[in-house]
This record gives C-alpha cells, sequence and structure tokens, in this order.
C-alpha cells in the first residue's frame, strides 16, 4: 500500500474542499459530522430549521434555514445551494422528530402526531432526495448519507409512527440509489437508542432492555455514529441502496 493509498490520506482527499451539506447541522449526530467534516477539509453548510435560534457549528462556511416538512422550504433551500455553490458533494440529512409514546396505547397516536412524524422522518427526506438529485449529480464522487433507525427493523423505538417512517425511508433510500446510479451513491446510516441523556431519561428499564438486546452489550454513541457517515461518504466507494447498522449489534 503506498503512502497516498491509507485511509487518512483517502478522507482527506475526499473531504478537501469539497461541499458538504449537513441537513440537521445542529444536533448531536449533525453536528458532529459538521465538525468532522470541517476538520477534514470540507466546504459545510448547515441546513436548520430555525438558525437564528440555534447554535451553528464552529468553522461552517454557510447556514440556510429548512424546514424538512415544507416542500417549499426544501426547494428555497436547493435554489440557494445552486445559485451559491453549483453541486452538492456530499449530503447528509440527520433531521428527524418524534414522540415518546407508550407502544401499547394506540388511542396516544393521534392523526396529528402521525402526520407530523411521518412528514418529518419520511416524506421530508424523500423530497430532499427528490430535490437535490440535480444537484448531487453534478458532485465529485457524490454520496448521499441518511440516519436511519434500528426501528425500521424491530419496529420499536419511540413510537409506531417513527418506526414506520424510519422504514419507509429505508425502502426508498433503496429506491433513490438505483435511480441515482451509477453517479450518485445512497447510503443509510441506522443507529439503536444512542448513549445520550434522551435515551437515558426514558427510564432504566428501557437502557437496560437495550443494552442486554445488543451484541456486543452497550449503546452506541454520538461519535460512533457520526464517524460512520464520515466513513459511508468517503470510504466506502462500493457501497450504495444499503444501510449500515451502527447499533452494537441491536439488530442481530
Amino acid at each position: 500500500m503506498t503512502k497516498n493509498s491509507t485511509i487518512v490520506n483517502q478522507l482527506r482527499a475526499g473531504f478537501e474542499d469539497a461541499i458538504v451539506v449537513v441537513i440537521g447541522g445542529t444536533g448531536g449526530i449533525g453536528g458532529l459530522v459538521v465538525q468532522q467534516a470541517v476538520e477534514l477539509g470540507a466546504q459545510v453548510i448547515v441546513g436548520a430549521r430555525s438558525i437564528a435560534s440555534e447554535k451553528i457549528p464552529e468553522g461552517v462556511s454557510d447556514s440556510f434555514a429548512i424546514d424538512i416538512s415544507d416542500a417549499n422550504s426544501i426547494r428555497a433551500f436547493r435554489r440557494t445551494l445552486k445559485d451559491q455553490y453549483g453541486r452538492v458533494d456530499v449530503l447528509v440529512n440527520t433531521a428527524g422528530y418524534s414522540y415518546q409514546l407508550p407502544p401499547k396505547r394506540l388511542d396516544l397516536l393521534s392523526d396529528e402526531i402521525i402526520d407530523e412524524v411521518m412528514g418529518v422522518n419520511a416524506r421530508g427526506p424523500l423530497i430532499v432526495m427528490r430535490e437535490m438529485a440535480e444537484l448531487l449529480k453534478l458532485g465529485n464522487d457524490p454520496a448521499l448519507i441518511n440516519l436511519s433507525s434500528i426501528t425500521a427493523t424491530t419496529g420499536g423505538g419511540s413510537n409506531i409512527a417513527y418506526a414506520a417512517s424510519k422504514a419507509a425511508i429505508d425502502t426508498a433510500s433503496k429506491a433513490i440509489a438505483r435511480a441515482l446510479a451509477p453517479k450518485v451513491r445512497v447510503v443509510n446510516i441506522s443507529p439503536s437508542a444512542l448513549d445520550t441523556n434522551f435515551a437515558r431519561n426514558r427510564n432504566d428499564d428501557f437502557i437496560d432492555a437495550t443494552i442486554n438486546a445488543s451484541a456486543l452489550k452497550r449503546l452506541a454513541s454520538l461519535e460512533e455514529v457520526a464517524t460512520a457517515v464520515i466513513c459511508a461518504a468517503r470510504l466506502l466507494t462500493a457501497t450504495t441502496g444499503t444501510t449500515v447498522y451502527v447499533d452494537a449489534g441491536r439488530h442481530l
């Protein structure tokens, strides 16, 4: 292996001056993806619902408002990127939303909750993929990375609508991968419950059950998920139309 073929050099070459767009880039996973991409030399553009009120990570080149539940907002975001950058090399969608509901309380799964959760986690990302396809096709070694969830496989998670929304985006991503091949790669990153305050605030039984059901007997971390996104974008160059699990073996 030559010096220029090392993984570190491959990452740096892949991200140096690359135009990387992170939707949900002010969140936990999104913020870490932004940080890693900036450190590797990328021009990082953050998309967030309200950039005026949210903390934009340091080192980003630009930040623009986008409401992933609003198709017009997504189209406006795409037009801005086209006018100012002309292409997208890596698009990462980490935006998502959910409610914590007891799985057996179907009476609490209201029409409004279903519409909101499906809108943000399934409809929105599908519109993003459709609208951003043009700019990705103009990109250099373009990659589209979606954040999924193990709930798409297990049917568990915060509520039934959330599990259904992630299963929908898994299937849509596979179809989009076919549609955009061979130019654009599409990869889903699928974590289980993460080692965050949100997970630990659910209840001790939930954490213990998740750990016990995972082959590695632990929770994944935000950093591990962000690293998987970075690797999928620039190291997994023969991978498309599939889901990469970052779940400590929860899916096994």
